[in-house]
């Protein structure tokens, strides 16, 4: 485990060409840097059933898509994020994805994802945002902590993209 030298306290647990896990609060970030794969997804749920159950109250997953463009998940990445999403435990407060993009293209991948995901699976439903601000805002009500801010998990998603 790395500890940013950033203000903002964000350990890296995890980083790869392709993502990087780090943690922030009760939150974990699964920062992709490029194609979703299936070992980033399986990583990524290993480290956080562990983590999560030691945070008092529960805690929160965000994954963040990168900004430049990539192609669909293929069908075993998303049969791993099928399997994520069906077992997460009493400890997950809340599930969500930052797609930081603008314009009708990134709003209808937005609505799109929102009506793939399962229903009646286990745990919350997944939440879809489109500014480190929505997140912010979200992440604070679902994790009861005023502490996050727009402006400290913008700086945990900067340390945590160039890991």
């Amino acid at each position: 485990m790395v500890t940013s030298s950033s203000p903002v306290q964000v350990d890296l647990l995890e980083r790869t060409d392709v993502y990087v896990v780090a943690t922030w609060r009760r939150l974990m970030l699964l920062v992709w840097h490029g194609q979703a794969s299936v070992a980033g997804v399986e990583r990524s749920r290993a480290l956080f059933q562990p983590w999560a159950e030691r945070q008092r109250g529960g805690a929160a997953f965000l994954i963040v898509v990168p900004r430049q463009r990539t192609g669909p998940p293929d069908e075993a990445t998303r049969a791993a994020m099928q399997r994520a999403a069906s077992a997460p435990g009493g400890y997950l407060k809340g599930m969500a994805t930052l797609i930081e993009a603008e314009g009708f293209i990134a709003a209808s991948v937005r609505a799109l994802m929102m009506r793939l995901q399962p229903r009646g699976t286990q745990g919350p439903a997944p939440s879809f945002f489109r500014t480190p601000a929505e997140v912010a805002a979200w992440a604070a009500a679902v994790l009861q902590d005023r502490e996050v801010t727009p402006e400290e998990l913008a700086e945990v998603i900067r340390v945590a993209r160039e890991g």
